[in-house]
């Protein structure tokens, strides 16, 4: 008798223990695994020389010609006068807009040379990441075992490379990178770690060497590499405006700008950023903001195909081969013609190599999403994580303005197929109680606005509301903790974060969303959606008020200067 109890006792905790798991958290055990560190476009660009090559407006720092690459004020007066001739005297009487078009670009394309890609695909006159910089990364692959005792930091290996060019450019030489990093440390796969368009260098060395399984795990930041809608739209030419969606880019501008975000605005008067802040309010609530886009938009309908591809073009950012990854696949044919022309185009002769490069990447990457990361994951046995900003104002010019972002992609796409309500909504209550019926209620979040169950890794996906693309606060405190370890979920992580955050606008910590927490930033709670008259005359007498203190504190500073 005593053995037959003795034998069932046995069975129980044997049955016991395999159904532990089920029931119990995966424990986390550290694993010896190099972090490889691929960053967007904060890389400088150098000229063969190593001097660093504005690449976007600080271009046009004021200053002599010769003095720190600047332009002088006679010379911008002058390529200004250059450009408004054609429009005055022949596209706005005439409606004929090709030799403005010719002097847009004309007139731009000599002041951002540098930054340009050339017809072939390739960077003119040997620009791009300084040699120096790729050499000392390199020789720290081949020479130093960060991981000695066991751990690695996101910063202990850094592939740097020219991100204007084709990720698949970059591709073969990562992967020497990487063989020269597990080499280094005898590690048998390493972890890659992405921001922005890092992601497409990731999803492009993947698609070509992945299966040869040298890679353990990956953390997309605020990727680019599955579209973007802004750059989608103004790449295909769809242009929109609405008064509510800027007047809450500029509030989020001058937030974060004085914290040094986005947009600089270093030494500009606060008081003079209030009273831009107040009309831009009262023009909005009163439709005056409106009626002044609607001309804009009437003007742009005229010269859209003259002005944008020329501006696109002259400046750079249209021959950026990278930034074709975010032009979704329905857009992609409209927005090579928008660019460079229809095939046989005098355009696109002149870019024929670059648009083969281009046209590479789609059929390669965004064309096969979202099975190409399916594959990697099923079938290479990659652990893929991804991080996604929300709750900010994307640059508001384009048909998908409406959507929350981090001021440079959306939701969705950042990712990989998230729901998402608009900018000023929250997901019809319809259809979060239909997912939660359906047993999906955790993955909506506090603030109603997302649903995470429909992106392609949910339970290794995080959402941080509140936070700035340029920011990153959850990649450099959670990265090397998910690539570092075993089983990190949104469940189950040893940092205790959930998979909803929010950056916490007193202390700017990143803590866990809650109903108490969630609420929208200032730069959409200020936008007045439905104004009333009493609203609408509020507005105007803070604008007026304010102003008469400007001009009298104007006034008043002259008076002490003399």
């Amino acid at each position: 008798m005593k053995k037959m109890i003795s034998f069932f006792l046995a069975m129980a905790l044997a049955f016991g223990m395999f159904a532990m798991p089920a029931g119990a958290e995966a424990k986390h055990v550290r694993e010896k695994s190099p972090i490889i560190m691929i960053s967007g476009s904060s890389v400088d660009i150098c000229d063969a020389e190593g001097n660093i090559i504005p690449t976007g407006i600080e271009v046009l720092t004021d200053g002599d010609d010769d003095e720190d690459g600047g332009i002088s004020t006679d010379a911008i007066v002058e390529s200004a006068f250059n450009i408004l001739k054609p429009f005055l005297l022949e596209g706005l009487p005439f409606d004929k807009w090709d030799n403005y078009g010719q002097a847009l670009y004309d007139e731009l394309a000599p002041i951002w040379d540098q930054t340009q890609i050339d017809g072939d695909g390739n960077a003119k006159y040997g620009t791009g990441v300084s040699a120096e910089e790729i050499a000392y990364w390199d020789n720290r692959a081949a020479t130093v075992d960060t991981g000695k005792d066991g751990v690695f930091n996101i910063n202990d290996y850094k592939f740097r490379y020219d991100w204007r060019l084709s990720p698949y450019d970059h591709a073969d030489r990562l992967h020497e990178f990487i063989k020269t990093v597990l080499k280094t440390t005898k590690c048998d796969q390493v972890c890659l770690v992405s921001r922005c368009i890092g992601g497409a260098v990731i999803t492009a060395y993947l698609e070509r060497y992945g299966s040869e399984g040298l890679v353990k795990k990956v953390v997309y930041d605020a990727t680019l590499s599955n579209g973007a809608s802004v750059i989608s739209d103004v790449f295909s030419g769809k242009i929109d405006f609405n008064d509510k969606y800027i007047q809450a880019y500029l509030l989020e501008s001058e937030y974060f700008g004085l914290q040094g975000l986005g947009i600089d605005l270093a030494g500009v008067d606060t008081m003079l950023l209030t009273l831009a802040e107040k009309a831009v309010d009262y023009m909005t609530q009163s439709g005056l903001m409106q009626g002044a886009l609607w001309t804009v938009e009437m003007l742009y309908e005229r010269l859209a195909e003259a002005f944008l591809p020329s501006l696109l073009l002259a400046t750079g950012i249209g021959t950026w081969t990278s930034y074709w990854c975010s032009v979704y696949e329905e857009d992609f044919d409209a927005a090579l013609n928008f660019m460079f022309g229809e095939e046989g185009s005098e355009r696109r002769v002149e870019y024929a190599g670059l648009i083969e490069k281009i046209k590479y990447v789609r059929e390669h990457n965004t064309k096969q999403f979202p099975d190409l990361y399916n594959t990697f994951a099923d079938e290479y046995g990659v652990e893929i994580a991804a991080f996604v900003a929300y709750g900010l104002v994307n640059p508001p010019i384009g048909e998908n303005q409406d959507e929350t972002g981090d001021v440079l992609v959306g939701v969705q796409d950042a990712s990989f197929g998230a729901t998402a309500s608009g900018l000023f909504d929250t997901l019809p209550q319809e259809y979060i109680d239909e997912r939660i019926a359906a047993g999906y209620g955790d993955f909506i979040s506090p603030d109603g606005k997302i649903d995470a169950s429909t992106c392609l890794f949910p339970e290794t996906t995080w959402f941080v509301k509140n936070e700035h693309h340029d920011s990153a606060t959850l990649l450099y405190r959670f990265a090397e903790y998910f690539t570092q370890y075993t089983n990190v979920t949104v469940d189950n992580n040893g940092k205790g974060y959930s998979r909803f955050l929010v950056r916490d606008m007193e202390t700017n910590n990143i803590v866990n969303m809650t109903e108490e927490n969630c609420q929208d930033g200032p730069w959409i709670t200020a936008v007045v959606q439905k104004p009333t008259v009493k609203s609408i005359f509020k507005a105007f007498v803070d604008f007026i008020k304010l102003l008469f203190d400007f001009i009298k504190n104007l006034f008043n500073g002259e008076e002490a200067a003399a």
